[in-house]
This record gives C-alpha cells, structure tokens and sequence, in this order.
C-alpha cells in the first residue's frame, strides 16, 4: 500500500510515467521468488552443515583398538591356527557378555559354539577379530597373543561368512574378489566350483560380468551365501568364522551351502555358531556356553549322555522329532 501511495504521488506530480511505475512494480513482485529459494537454500545448507559435522567428528575420532608399535610376524601356516581363550572378560556397559570364558580351538578342527540368545557366541567373533578387546583375559593364536599382531595380520587370518552375506551393487567377479591380490582365472574357477556356484555362474546372461544388484538382489538368499563361500576360499585364510550361514536359508539351499561350507571346513580352523543344532552334530568340539561363560564342551554324544544345557537345547529342538 505504501508503495501504491508513493507511486502515485510520484505519477500525479509528473516526476514518473505510469510505464515506469508498473515496471518499479512488477521488479518488486519478481523479487519476492528469488528470495523465497535463498531461503531454502539456507534451511538445507543448515542440515548439510549439519551432517558435514558428524562426518568431520567420524574423521577426528581416534581408534582406541591399534596395532602394536612393533608387532611380532603373522602366523600363516593353517597348522599352527590354534586358538586359546584364557578367561576372557568383554562388558558392553555394566552388563558382562563374556564373564571369563575360556577354551581351546585346535588347528584344522571344527569348534561349534552353541547356547541360548545372548550367550556370548557372536562376542567371541569378536574378541577374536580385535573388533572388540577384552577387559581382562588373554586370546592367543598359537604363540603369540591377538594383541601382539598388527590388525592386518591378525584380520587376514580369518575368512569370515555370516548369514547376511555383504553384497555390492557390482559384478559377481568383484563382489568374489574383493580386495584379494594376485587371483588368477583358475584359482577364480576353482573358488567358484568348491562354493556350488558354477551353475548360478552359467545360467547368467554375462557369466561372472553380470551385476549382482544393490545389496545382491539378483541373487537368491542361497546364491549370495554361495558367493561369500567362493570369497572366503579364494582368499584362503587358515581360520575360518561361520555365524549362522545356513539359518535363512529353505531347505533346498541349505544342503548346498552346507556342502560347499563342509569343503571349504577342510584342514581349516573351524569356529561355528549355530542355533540349529543339526547342523554341528559333527563337529570335532562342541562348546557350550551361557551367559557369557563357557559351561560344558565336548562331542555331540558326550554332551548327550551327560545331559546339562546343550541337552536340554537339544532335546527342545527336536522334540517333535
């Protein structure tokens, strides 16, 4: 209105033409849109400021689990993968998930770890990787103490296969290999044949060139899983960490992923976690543990007969049987 006003004073003492005014006019009304979209752009400037900050906090934080400052040599040789749990504590707050777990894994043996939700299974992977580091207790390898290697030489020990398998978004060859050095078009071959994968490989319109989909959703639940077995073989680490590889799986899949995993098993260090105890009864050691403590091991028939948690798992698994 005060523009109205002045505007029209300005006309009716001939100081401006009605053209001049109503372009004065116009140039305010377009203002008013351009202003409106800086606006904007300050509001998502805020949320990326934002963002941009807890990226820059992500890069200022400093790891609290490092290597050694002079780490003793890498252990290859798969028939000195022996692994000792000597009372191992790990807390996640008050709450103890291992509260002095100790056993022993032998070199080239299947160890099973079985018990209830919670019981401490999936921590053990853990500590075992450095990606947790206990409160008290020791883990050896062989010789030498986890925390006595450097983490690239304590991580290259294991191959590790879990139920979710990490997929990405590019060919079935690069999700195999990976970061793998020095793989050759047999070793590949080879991977792919003791994982069951040839056939999925042949039925693909560009063989091991075709895109595995965001997440691997071209493939079945059975096919990824089969996938993370070829990587595991290809990179041949002399310890190999099993986590619930065949739970989601249908039946159908399940025996030909838990085939490939008996081959890949073979003159490994085994460690496996399973619910379904069907799937270890086999295993050269079977260690039962319950609420973060190790409280009964040995084979499938000893835990049996001397009845405790593991029959009692057992025995409500198959109680329809």
């Amino acid at each position: 209105a005060g523009v109205l006003v002045y505007g029209g004073n300005q006309i009716i003492d001939g100081d401006k033409t009605v053209g001049e005014f109503m372009s004065f006019f116009t140039a305010m009304g377009l203002i008013f849109e351009p202003l409106r979209r800086v606006a904007n752009v300050s509001g998502a400037w805020q949320a990326a400021r934002a963002s941009l900050e807890r990226i820059q906090d992500v890069f200022d934080a400093k790891p609290t689990i490092t290597s050694p400052t002079t780490p003793k040599p890498a252990i290859l040789a798969p028939e000195n993968a022996d692994i000792f749990l000597n009372n191992v504590v790990v807390r996640y707050g008050d709450e103890p998930a291992l509260a002095g777990a100790t056993f022993t894994a032998k070199a080239g043996q299947t160890t099973a770890l079985v018990g209830a939700s919670g019981a401490g299974k999936s921590t053990v992977f853990n500590v075992l990787t450095r990606l947790v580091d206990p409160s008290d207790g020791t883990i050896t390898i062989h010789d030498t103490k986890s925390t006595e290697l450097s983490i690239t030489d304590l991580r290259a020990l294991y191959s590790v296969v879990t139920q979710d398998a990490p997929m990405f978004d590019e060919s079935l060859r690069d999700n195999i290999v990976l970061n793998t050095k020095d793989v050759t078009d047999e070793s590949l071959a080879g991977a792919i044949e003791a994982a069951h994968l040839t056939e999925v490989v042949s039925a693909l319109p560009n063989g091991l060139e075709s895109p595995a989909g965001p997440r691997g959703s071209a493939l079945s639940g059975g096919q990824r899983q089969r996938v993370a077995i070829a990587r595991a073989l290809l990179r041949d680490a002399p310890v190999l960490l099993l986590d619930e590889a065949t739970s989601a799986l249908d039946a159908q899949s399940e025996v030909r992923v838990q085939a490939a995993l008996d081959d890949l098993a073979k003159d490994r260090t085994t460690l496996v976690i399973a619910h379904r105890l069907s799937t270890i009864r086999n295993a050269d050691k079977i260690v039962v543990m319950d609420q973060g403590r190790v409280v009964d091991e040995g084979r499938h028939e000893e835990l049996l007969e001397r009845g405790g948690v593991y029959a009692s798992l057992y025995a409500l698994q198959f109680a329809n049987s």
